[in-house]
């Protein structure tokens, strides 16, 4: 057996020993959940850890195709869920790594193992170290816009009739974040079919329970990470991060079929357009989303549109 495996094969044993050690200098609390989750994830991150010091294979072998960035961004989820900062998330790794290195320490006797061996060990500590830090401070970057643009679409409901957030703070606050935040985003915006017509004829209480109910369903289906919107009188938009225009379509179709299931005769269209497929910013973008919508209100009959390709093509 090759040094460097024995240290990987000690570590694999004295990780409850390890853990134990990081718990205390974190002061981490051993009957909490959230804090157990966490250092339950931190465990599954050592085993990966040992993995890599038996492979011969290079750092890129350490992320396994993408498995162990996951099971950072889930201990990066943890993290925050314990009231963690980035500079807790730093200090998080940073004592982990002082705990494998004082264990191997204490437990194995270095001196007897070749030199080459040992420092084969401390480069890929250190290695490992720098990736899971790194990784895990932009996975709890996301986290942390992800969270305060969900906070910000829920907290700042200003229109009186829906309790969502009007046309004016999606135009400046919403959808903008959304596309920084996100190399893709969906938009699909509803409109109930004659709503000025049912307004004008002195039906208000009618239109004003036609939008809500359409609010209402929108609501039910979306994802709960979205954020809805009243895009206009007779309006009501939703965000979609990180979903395709296909994906976007079914759930239109899926908030039409709710809507149909409902007592009277309702009709809703909606336009749908993805960032950046149908526009290189917000503007663009919400640009296509209101032109497909158009198209489906004069085709009528409860339409779902699809925005045409910057280039020219169409979906």
């Amino acid at each position: 057996m090759r040094d460097v495996e024995r240290i990987a094969q000690e570590i694999r044993v004295g990780i409850p020993e390890i853990l134990a050690g990081w718990r205390d200098e974190r002061g981490v609390g051993a009957t909490e959940d959230a804090y157990q989750r966490l250092v339950e994830s931190i465990g599954k991150v050592l085993v990966v850890f040992t993995e890599f010091l038996r492979s011969p294979s290079p750092l890129e072998g350490f992320s396994r195709e993408g498995t162990t960035r996951a099971l950072v961004e889930e201990i990066s989820g943890y993290q925050r869920e314990v009231g963690r900062d980035a500079v807790g998330v730093i200090e998080d790794y940073a004592t982990l790594r002082r705990c494998v290195w004082s264990f191997v320490e204490k437990r194995v006797d270095l001196s007897a193992f070749d030199g080459g061996e040992v420092s084969r060990f401390f480069v890929k500590l250190m290695q490992a170290s720098d990736w899971v830090t790194e990784t895990g401070l932009q996975a709890f970057d996301r986290i942390e816009r992800r969270n305060m643009w969900n906070a910000l679409g829920r907290a700042a409901a200003t229109d009186l009739l829906t309790g969502l957030p009007d046309r004016d703070l999606f135009n400046r606050h919403l959808f903008p974040k959304a596309i920084e935040g996100y190399d893709r985003v969906a938009l699909v915006v509803f409109d109930v079919a004659n709503f000025s017509d049912t307004v004008a004829s002195g039906e208000i209480a009618r239109a004003r329970e036609a939008l809500l109910r359409l609010a209402e369903a929108v609501g039910k289906v979306a994802p709960e990470s979205t954020v809805r919107a009243r895009f206009g009188d007779d309006e009501i938009c939703v965000i979609l991060p990180r979903v395709s225009a296909e994906e976007a379509y079914r759930l239109a179709e899926e908030v039409l079929e709710r809507l149909v299931e409902l007592p009277g005769d309702m009709l809703v269209d909606a336009g749908v357009a993805v960032y950046p497929e149908h526009g290189r910013d917000a503007g663009e973008v919400v640009a296509a989303a209101m032109g497909a919508l158009s198209t489906a209100k004069r085709v009528g009959g409860s339409g779902i549109i699809v925005a045409r390709e910057r280039t020219g093509g169409s979906q």
